[in-house]
């Protein structure tokens, strides 16, 4: 860590217990999604790696505060709980993942449940035919592996591959796709979710099956794309799928209105926003934590973001 970034780790651990002391004494209402994705053995680099992982002791830290310092409900609550909250009251936050990967069940899981708090799987159903992995983790493999992909997505970094990549056709993603994953090693079993596995989340929302960028498919294909897997994951949940994290973050006043017209409840972006009452339940933003973050960093982003919703 170079000096600069050392010395704003330091004033971030110090700022961020007043700060929250001051939004506590506060009427503000006001709550939290945090959007995780991958619980390793390690923490990732978030520069050389699409989908870092954060490491089971590190997540395990940032819950432990969650549960000491703000109240952690389920997502289909956080509104509502913004809604009561009142002077001197913990904020509500919801705990959600997203993706089809194997370490939910491993390494999540255990920690959720040793905090005994809830959670929310997003996920895309690639294990109701077969598992399967998708093409950022094949992307990472082949570059991990020092394969050459430039004649597929270019010579810029991994991110800027990614890019190149999200922004292709479904058509022509899915030949890049097939492409770089003969030159990958093969996918590692426990990076794959099963079927078996998924019935072991606590609460399942849709990611939809293929993952493509919803704003870049016309009418007919977000509508199968809205709907095609839903009811295998609802089957597997044991529970109706109503909520929906749009892949990539992705979404715009089109996708709004079909994920209305689908009957979704919830949906959420990557957006770093505060949920409040008045929030469109089907555009709620989420707090992305690093993946290297000290826990004081970690504080410091979650009443960071607390000050970016309005006050009422």
């Amino acid at each position: 860590m170079g000096a600069i970034a050392w010395l704003r780790a330091v004033v971030k651990s110090l700022v961020w217990w007043p700060v929250f002391l001051a939004l506590r004494c506060s009427s503000r209402q006001a709550g939290l999604i945090l959007l995780y994705h991958d619980v390793g053995d390690r923490d990732g680099d978030a520069d050389a790696e699409l989908v870092p992982p954060i490491s089971q002791g590190r997540f395990a830290r940032q819950i432990a505060h969650l549960r000491r310092l703000y109240r952690v409900v389920e997502l289909q609550e956080l509104q509502a709980a913004t809604a009561s909250r009142r002077r001197w009251q913990p904020f509500p936050v919801a705990i959600t993942f997203d993706d089809d990967l194997g370490h939910h069940v491993t390494r999540a899981l255990p920690v959720l449940r040793e905090a005994g708090v809830p959670a929310t799987f997003f996920l895309c159903g690639s294990f109701l035919d077969e598992p399967r992995d998708f093409w950022w983790q094949r992307l990472q493999r082949a570059v991990d592996n020092g394969a050459d992909i430039g004649h597929l997505v270019g010579s810029g970094t991994i991110h800027v591959q990614g890019q190149l990549m999200e922004g292709l056709s479904p058509a022509q993603r899915d030949a890049a796709a097939e492409s770089i994953g003969s030159l990958a090693v093969p996918v590692p079993e426990s990076e794959l979710l099963t079927a078996e596995g998924a019935r072991q989340l606590p609460h399942i929302g849709f990611h939809t099956l293929r993952h493509d960028p919803l704003t870049q498919l016309d009418d007919e294909q977000l509508d199968i794309a809205l709907s095609e897997g839903r009811q295998g994951l609802a089957e597997i949940a044991g529970h109706p799928v109503d909520t929906i994290a749009y892949p990539h973050g992705q979404f715009d006043a089109r996708v709004l209105q079909a994920v209305r017209d689908q009957k979704f409840s919830i949906g959420v972006t990557s957006e770093q926003q505060a949920v409040t009452p008045y929030a469109d339940p089907l555009a709620l933003g989420r707090y992305v934590p690093s993946v290297d973050a000290s826990t004081g960093e970690f504080a410091f982003g979650l009443v960071y973001t607390l000050l970016l919703s309005p006050p009422q």
